[in-house]
């Protein structure tokens, strides 16, 4: 998006300054003509009058008295009634190039003097006009990329931050900050992000409680209709039928019993966000590895992986309940930070220790908020303020 932004801020800056300056340049090249021409002619008017002053003196209009009145790279031609034309020539000038030249024909009495001057000169005088226009334009376009480079990076910021958040969300994590920003657009996308976290963690503990509760409605009264099935099919005053029928009740009891138990299972197992899956081991360096380029490196992060690296979990949970956690004994403890990750099948295991704290052996923030965050997601903390070890139990999903 950045890219794209400064991409436009220049397009933009490079069309208005194109037809700014294209109107500019030619404004300047028709100043450089006019003002040549204004000098090609106070020229001719000057030899006109010299010439004039020559005949009524009687003395011979020549090449040689001419010659030091000729400007850089020009022609000069005298034409006097009843006299041949003379004609004297700068060095400079191109005379194979006589029809590209830039010609003034002045009249000063019975004289008419033609002066051409080599295209050159125009060509060179134009260029020496418009070079300093063009490096400003150069430097316009330049500037205009510049600061659409800083106005792009600032409107990018907060939709990368955004991104972010949504990355978060789609990993599973309810705790990620959206940007503030005073954009529409970016607040909009950001309480919807938001609003949408909070529903989803809402219907994450409303699922926790509907397995709990449908674990304790469904078996409690199969188990007990089991066992009643057991001792009705045991006693001894049942004739044949009856015994039968209680038998066959007693299996279809264990059948849907079993059915309970499955579908509660699978449920438990059901992945919170499909597709969003990482090892133990990914997890486990990620986190390291974020928490390793946020501290300093006095403070020095070990990963360990104690089992299962294989096994596959939503890190957004995980990593939500772990940083909380890590964030805590960075304040207080003084050690090393250590993790270590322990895959089972149907839960993790992660340990957070940092060493004793400085906070004399009080309880840490970190721990009443890891049991909060536990207890939702389903799981268990235990901490130990005194050596500032947290150990957390979650489930895979």
């Amino acid at each position: 998006m950045r890219g794209r932004l400064t991409l436009a801020f220049v397009c933009f800056a490079f069309v208005m300054v194109g037809l700014a300056g294209a109107i500019r340049l030619n404004a300047l090249a028709e100043v450089t003509r006019s003002h040549e021409l204004e000098g090609l002619t106070l020229n001719a008017r000057f030899i006109g009058t010299l010439v004039e002053d020559l005949e009524a003196d009687g003395l011979p209009v020549t090449p040689d008295r001419l010659a030091a009145y000729v400007l850089d790279e020009t022609e000069l031609t005298i034409t006097r009634a009843g006299s041949a034309p003379v004609t004297v020539a700068d060095p400079g000038f191109d005379t194979g190039a006589r029809d590209e030249a830039m010609r003034v024909d002045e009249t000063v009495g019975s004289t008419t003097v033609s002066v051409a001057q080599d295209a050159s000169v125009l060509r060179e005088e134009t260029r020496l006009t418009q070079g300093p226009l063009l490096a400003l334009l150069f430097a316009t376009v330049l500037m205009a990329g510049l600061v659409g480079l800083a106005v792009s990076t600032a409107l990018a910021r907060p939709f990368r931050r955004l991104a972010e958040s949504a990355a978060a969300l789609g990993r599973g994590r309810f705790d990620f900050e959206p940007p503030k920003s005073t954009i529409p657009e970016v607040v909009s996308i950001a309480t919807s992000l938001k609003t949408s976290a909070i529903q989803l963690q809402d219907s994450l503990q409303r699922d926790r409680e509907f397995f709990h509760h449908a674990s304790h409605v469904l078996r409690t009264p199969l188990t007990g209709l089991r066992l009643e099935l057991e001792e009705l099919s045991m006693r001894d005053d049942l004739n044949a039928e009856v015994r039968r029928a209680a038998a066959r009740s007693l299996a279809d009891a264990e059948r849907l019993e079993a059915t309970v138990t499955d579908l509660l299972n699978f449920a438990r197992a059901r992945s919170l966000v499909a597709g969003a899956e990482v090892s133990v081991l990914t997890l486990g360096s990620d986190v390291a590895q974020r928490w390793r380029d946020q501290l300093p490196e006095s403070r020095e992060v070990r990963a360990y992986v104690d089992g299962g690296p294989e096994f596959t979990l939503t890190p957004g949970p995980v990593e939500q309940l772990v940083d909380s956690v890590v964030r805590d004994n960075t304040v207080n403890g003084t050690g090393a930070v250590t993790l270590r990750f322990a895959g089972q099948q149907e839960h993790v295991k992660v340990t957070v220790s940092s060493g004793p704290g400085s906070n004399g052996g009080q309880d840490r923030p970190s721990a009443k908020v890891a049991e909060t965050i536990a207890e939702v997601l389903g799981g268990r903390c235990r901490g130990d303020a005194t050596s500032g070890e947290l150990e957390i139990l979650l489930p895979r999903r």
